[in-house]
């Protein structure tokens, strides 16, 4: 999957995020993932989120806010995969890094008119997990706690972004690390892709 936006930085305000959402159903409700972690974390808070490999639910990625809002985003990820009891799942491999979020609510259900006019017993879980697989989003700002915009450098301005990730099923007993390490064939952005990961 590539995504590419050429956007007038001089006309639009700074962008919320740059992605793509899918929806799976909601069995596919284990998550591992190969970047920041455990805890939720964005590019302008995630000094005490460590690379690594992490296994959590996609429940778990909810934190249920006194006022519902976005939860449970991760940055600097390499790979991510959503997997059934079944053992039948789905990856997302960055090339090389991508941002994500697995929620068993949309974005819809956690936006409200005025901050406070919803609860986290308002909610009604998905009959699907909503994955975001992003490029970016921007920084959570509130430096002062109050409705700080985040700094400069952890703005998402409106101009040439691109992204790319490879979205690949996998069967019981496959490794979505194993995965990862398949190089994809070519880059068509113009530069060769290494075939090993001794090459990388």
């Amino acid at each position: 999957v590539e995504s590419h936006y050429m956007g007038p930085d001089s006309v639009l305000p700074e962008m919320p995020r740059f992605g793509m959402r899918l929806r799976l159903p909601e069995e596919y409700s284990r998550l591992e993932w190969f970047g920041r972690g455990p805890h939720e974390n964005y590019v302008d808070r995630k000094t005490s989120a460590f690379v690594g490999r992490y296994r959590s639910t996609v429940d778990d990625q909810f934190f249920p806010y006194v006022s519902p809002q976005e939860s449970g985003y991760k940055t600097d990820v390499r790979w991510v995969a959503l997997t059934a009891p079944d053992g039948h799942g789905i990856a997302a491999i960055g090339s090389p890094h991508l941002s994500f979020s697995a929620l068993p609510y949309t974005t819809e259900d956690l936006t409200q008119e005025r901050r406070g006019s919803m609860h986290p017993t308002d909610l009604k879980k998905s009959p699907f997990v909503e994955w975001c697989v992003d490029y970016a989003q921007m920084g959570v700002g509130g430096d002062d706690s109050w409705g700080a915009l985040p700094h400069e450098q952890y703005l998402l301005r409106a101009k040439e972004h691109r992204y790319r990730y490879r979205l690949r099923p996998f069967s019981p007993g496959e490794s979505p690390a194993a995965l990862a390490l398949q190089a994809f064939d070519v880059d068509r952005w113009g530069a060769e892709t290494p075939t090993s990961p001794q090459d990388k």
